[in-house]
């Protein structure tokens, strides 16, 4: 058992369950309505503006709402096969905690941005909520949890042998989370200004028609799940991974086969979208903007990509709270994310790692 990865991200498989399915048909990277950036030429300028765009992160104030998730990990080793099952024993030598969803968005733009950050989510009467708490009170990161007695904090355990992962076990609970407490989220968002609202969604039960509300009361970047995208219409930025605008598309208007250029402008077009971000693992990204353009993958070695998304819409939403322009943008949360996914689990980069990795590129001659 290993890391599955794909080597390419547009060859979808056509049927699920016997049911044809939407495909994007043969990407338009090359054509005119997508652009290939000069990267050279901007990796330059990003240099040399490098201290006064990490220097304007430092002066923003950003909310994150979303499902808070806590992150466990077993590690240890397995040298026999189970005499009940056909199963490996693993031997537990470390354990820890990480933070997980939202919280791990909400350190992401912490650690890159060094601003503030207030986390606003639910959690269970647990041990697993206090301890989520805690990890959020050690980085130093403000939140208003509220406690949900009828759920549990979500937690996603993860045994790893021999640096391989061979089982997740996930205590959830997804259910919509009750009108009460989400008029409590939304008074409380209403008492402070920010720069930037994130919406941080795994479909765990935050998001409903009332804590959504949080995107009139500022600028908002939204990492959604399908299910909940009408929820999220008129956002600013809107950053779904290349299956999640599949099934966004599908939601909005059906699966007929369509370029990913004419995809993209039915999206922004139905949910009203300033700006589509589309990640495409180890193919990079899309952006939709005022200028449609193509933003390669840097990274060479891809360990874990738990929690990539999470970093993308960390430093796309730092770079959209200080003006930064789309190509910047792109180019630095794509340097962000190839920093993570070297690292097992979710990880935050920080300042120093982005600059160390950006010299690294602007020195390679394979770009």
């Amino acid at each position: 058992m290993g890391i599955h990865r794909r080597r390419n991200i547009r060859r979808l498989v056509n049927k699920i369950s016997g049911k044809p399915i939407f495909l994007f048909t043969k990407s338009q990277f090359s054509t005119k309505m997508i652009e290939k950036l000069e990267l050279k030429k901007n990796l330059a300028k990003i240099k040399s503006e490098f201290e006064k765009i990490f220097e304007s992160f430092s002066k923003l104030k950003i909310a994150v709402l979303g499902d808070v998730m806590l992150d466990s990990y077993l590690i240890g080793d397995t040298k026999r096969i189970s005499p009940e099952a056909p199963v490996p024993v693993i031997e537990i030598s470390k354990s820890y905690y990480k933070l997980g969803g939202a919280a791990n968005t909400a350190l992401n733009i912490k650690k890159l941005g060094n601003c503030k950050v207030k986390l606003f989510s639910i959690a269970g009467k647990d041990n697993e909520g206090k301890i989520l708490k805690q990890l959020l009170e050690n980085e130093k990161i403000d939140y208003f949890i509220l406690q949900d007695d009828s759920r549990p904090t979500t937690l996603k355990t993860r045994i790893i042998a021999r640096g391989q992962q061979i089982l997740r076990i996930d205590n959830e609970k997804t259910s919509p989370i009750p009108d009460l407490l989400a008029e409590q989220v939304l008074k409380e968002i209403k008492k402070e200004k920010f720069d930037i609202i994130v919406f941080s969604d795994y479909a765990k039960g935050f998001f409903t028609e009332k804590t959504s509300l949080a995107k009139e009361e500022g600028k908002t970047v939204c990492d959604p799940k399908p299910k909940n995208v009408e929820l999220f219409k008129s956002v600013c930025i809107l950053l779904p991974n290349i299956s999640e605008a599949y099934e966004i598309k599908k939601i909005i208007e059906g699966g007929k086969e369509e370029t990913l250029f004419q995809s993209a402008m039915k999206i922004k077009e139905k949910l009203k979208i300033e700006k589509l971000v589309i990640t495409q693992g180890e193919e990079g990204m899309t952006v939709f903007s005022q200028k449609n353009f193509h933003v390669k993958a840097f990274a060479k070695d891809v360990f874990d990509v738990t929690g990539a998304g999470d970093t993308v819409t960390a430093m796309f939403s730092l770079c959209e709270g200080i003006g930064l322009e789309d190509e910047k943008s792109a180019i630095l949360s794509s340097i962000a994310a190839s920093c993570k996914v070297s690292h097992l689990g979710t990880y935050a980069p920080e300042k120093d790692e982005i600059y160390k990795f950006l010299n690294n590129l602007i020195n390679s001659e394979n770009l």
